[in-house]
């Protein structure tokens, strides 16, 4: 599976589509000609690559301490392998499984206020003293705060990234990081080594997040932050949303304010999260029922415009915006599928969804799927 996942160029739903065809990895990688139609000429050429560079690979990454836990295998999370697109591969430094009983994810704005940082903290440090396992981004800002609770508690925390493990980003809490590490916990991701980061693969790991969490609270953050993002994918996965409150003139209480307002569960301490997932502290003593969020948490989908609407709508975008927006305009449809139908690179095409999400032109749906507007 990893020389399969580390082929340069191949796209989640070609990998899927080829392992789905062929029953296996090692299929794959020793006849990828006989998927071309599900890999493209592409991608077979970058399987043969990554079958000729692999062994010199795996070996660069034992000696680096990387662990693979593969879909499926031991140590992979079950709620996440019952996710929409489970990452096939996870890439882990440090404690080797990401089994945990009682995940809990922590997320919120990198523009984080001291009311923001000082209650993440606090709330997470609890939830860790009650046995839960903190999981967050290890970005700055509430990420930084939610893995520092759960250290300081001599708590387990797992920070998820969205880049490679060589490729550290924000190098300002690499040493956290080795915190992280050096106390127990892990740091994981499904890219592999020499992978960049991108707001593409920021995007795609708040899934993983998301998914492998029994719920997902929100401490701070604007209505157009990244943690809308999580919380969009939590509640796809039917996963209990957590809000804590803050002041109405405050920007950064927007998004936690709105969802409270949603139907999300209003918290002011770890003993609010405690009890909705049915968790003793210490010591838990049945496996919480999944959570299943309500459905006016749920934010309603806009009307579909005319195609006039949708032609007037696409005025004024850049050649690259206006390419993803006639592929929308046309109907609802994923990533990959944009990747392929515009020519846009992934890297450039997050940033161009993102740019028309914020121009209201694009509305993102769960599973990274994508829709115009208007």
């Amino acid at each position: 599976m990893a020389l399969l996942v580390m082929a340069r160029g191949v796209f989640y739903r070609g990998r899927d589509a080829a392992l789905r065809a062929a029953g296996s990895a090692r299929a794959v990688i020793e006849e990828p000609e006989a998927y071309a139609r599900q890999l493209g000429e592409a991608g077979v050429a970058a399987v043969r690559e990554s079958a000729r560079q692999g062994e010199l690979r795996l070996e660069a990454m034992r000696q680096e301490g990387i662990g693979l836990i593969v879909l499926g295998g031991e140590g992979y999370p079950a709620r996440l392998s019952q996710i929409h697109r489970p990452p096939h591969l996870l890439f882990v430094k440090g404690r080797a499984s990401l089994e945990e009983r009682f995940p809990v994810a922590v997320v919120g704005t990198r523009r984080a206020s001291r009311y923001g940082l000082e209650h993440t903290r606090g709330i997470a440090a609890d939830l860790a003293r009650a046995g839960v396992c903190v999981v967050s981004g290890l970005a700055v800002g509430i990420d930084a705060a939610a893995h520092r609770g759960a250290l300081e508690a001599q708590g387990r925390t797992v920070a998820i990234l969205g880049g490679a493990l060589d490729r550290f980003y924000p190098m300002e809490n690499e040493a956290l990081m080795e915190r992280i590490l050096a106390c127990g916990g892990s740091v994981a991701t499904e890219y592999p080594p020499g992978t960049p980061p991108g707001k593409y693969s920021f995007l795609e790991r708040n899934r993983i997040i998301a998914g492998m969490s029994l719920g997902v609270l929100v401490t701070e953050g604007g209505r157009r932050s990244g943690a809308q993002r999580t919380v969009r994918e939590a509640l796809d996965e039917g996963r209990e949303i957590f809000a804590l409150p803050g002041s109405v003139d405050s920007e950064g209480s927007a998004l936690p304010n709105g969802l409270i307002a949603d139907g999300a569960r209003l918290i002011t301490c770890a003993q609010d999260i405690l009890g909705a997932l049915v968790i003793e502290p210490g010591q838990a003593r049945r496996e919480p029922p999944r959570p299943k969020t309500p459905e006016a948490a749920k934010p309603p989908k806009p009307p579909k415009e005319p195609a006039a609407a949708q032609g007037q709508a696409s005025s004024g975008l850049d050649g690259r915006e206006a390419a993803v927006f006639a592929v929308l305009a046309q109907g609802e449809t994923d990533f990959d599928t944009l990747c392929e139908r515009t020519g846009i690179a992934p890297d450039d095409l997050g940033a161009t969804l993102t740019a028309l999400e914020l121009d209201g032109r694009v509305r993102a749906l769960a599973g990274l799927r994508y829709e115009a507007c208007g």
